[in-house]
């Protein structure tokens, strides 16, 4: 069994709450386009997510960054997950 780094798992669920504030920040602005077409509620969200996708950028490079800095990259194997739509 692989030891786990707290650092690691520390950056890992940043990444992971990026990645789900993004998911459902496009969940809503999907909605908003439905319902009212290019609002100012829509550019709202895309400017939330353009905000969100540099956080996730930023979180995924400290990730990966300590992982070769510290040389403790959790490999879980397995199958790439599959993306929800």
């Amino acid at each position: 069994m692989v030891p786990t780094c707290g650092k690691h798992e520390e950056l890992l669920v940043q990444a992971q709450s990026i990645l789900k504030k993004i998911h459902e920040t496009m969940k809503l602005q999907s909605g908003v386009l439905n319902a009212e077409g290019v609002s100012h509620q829509f550019l709202h969200y895309d400017r939330e997510l353009e905000n969100l996708m540099g956080e996730k950028e930023r979180a995924v490079g400290a990730l990966r960054q300590h992982d070769e800095e510290h040389g403790c990259q959790n490999h879980r194997g397995g199958p790439e997950p599959k993306i929800e739509s």
